[in-house]
């Protein structure tokens, strides 16, 4: 669960500013929604993605009934699950950090080839990361990424997800909404395994 919460980041965390170095467009410039399937040794399920490009938020859909919805322009989130009515208040990434789970500050992206997936065309990137792991995506030209394949450490079996389907069009605002009524729970304190 851990590595798949560390590929969705991915999806949540594109970086607020660009470096000197060829690098994808990681935002979404469209509204969309994508269902993925989880790729790697053991991994079963689908997630689902939806972004609203007009609001900069995102709303990740959990295997386990949980989803994670991150504000990236007011620079909060929250995770909820319907079944426990519960919400947990998270705090957002630094935007300099990378993206979580694929590339950590000093990681840098190197041009692939090209791809198709789910029906879309897509850029590959091979990802090198500072402390010697690597990575793949494929993305396409308006920031959809489509495919992410890595280890969570050097030598670690690769896990990710790859797009199955893709729509364009405009997402329901109250999907992206915090939940009322749900109990509040601490978020764990950094470096604790997620529950």
């Amino acid at each position: 669960m851990m590595r798949l919460r560390l590929a969705l980041l991915l999806l949540a965390a594109p970086l607020a500013t660009a470096q000197a170095q060829d690098r994808p467009r990681l935002e979404p410039a469209r509204d969309v929604a994508v269902t993925y399937r989880l790729v790697g040794t053991g991994a079963q399920g689908q997630v689902g993605m939806s972004w609203r490009a007009g609001a900069r938020q995102a709303r990740l859909d959990n295997p386990d009934g949980s989803f994670l919805v991150a504000d990236l322009a007011a620079g909060s989130g929250f995770m909820a699950h319907d079944q426990a009515r519960e919400v947990m208040v998270l705090p957002a990434p630094p935007t300099d950090a990378g993206i979580p789970g694929l590339v950590p500050p000093g990681g840098r992206f190197v041009r692939d080839g090209a791809d198709k997936v789910a029906g879309q065309d897509c850029q590959t990137w091979r990802v090198e990361m500072s402390d010697g792991g690597r990575g793949r995506a494929c993305i396409t030209a308006d920031g959809v990424v489509l495919r992410s394949v890595g280890g969570a450490a050097p030598g670690q079996p690769e896990q990710g997800l790859e797009a199955t389907a893709v729509s364009y069009g405009p997402q329901d605002a109250a999907r992206f909404a915090r939940p009322s009524g749900y109990r509040e729970i601490p978020a764990p304190p950094p470096g604790a395994p997620p529950r």
